[in-house]
């Protein structure tokens, strides 16, 4: 990254939270997950996500591998994403 680039800061909602502190979460999808966050960090338009039902500025990613569905919300005017849910399948 160059000094140019800026990261997005990640935050989980309370619900996601309780998500990847489940232990029943496989391991390689909690990784999967995180990787997942650490790419909505560096751009949370990218590339494979769309706009989820709820309209801008919600967004949904699919988890790779079929994971399962990431949904969260740019929040620009505070240069910050919110994870709102996690749908694992």
């Amino acid at each position: 990254m160059s000094e140019d680039d800026e990261l997005w800061p990640v935050e989980p909602s309370q619900v996601v939270a309780d998500a990847l502190a489940d232990p029943r979460l496989p391991v390689d999808q909690f990784a999967r997950i995180v990787a997942l966050t650490v790419a909505i960090a560096q751009d949370p338009w990218l590339p494979g996500s769309r706009p989820a039902e709820q309209g801008q500025p919600w967004r949904t990613v699919p988890i790779p591998d079929g994971g399962g569905i990431i949904e969260y919300a740019i929040n620009e005017a505070e240069h910050k994403v919110l994870l709102t849910r996690i749908f694992p399948f």
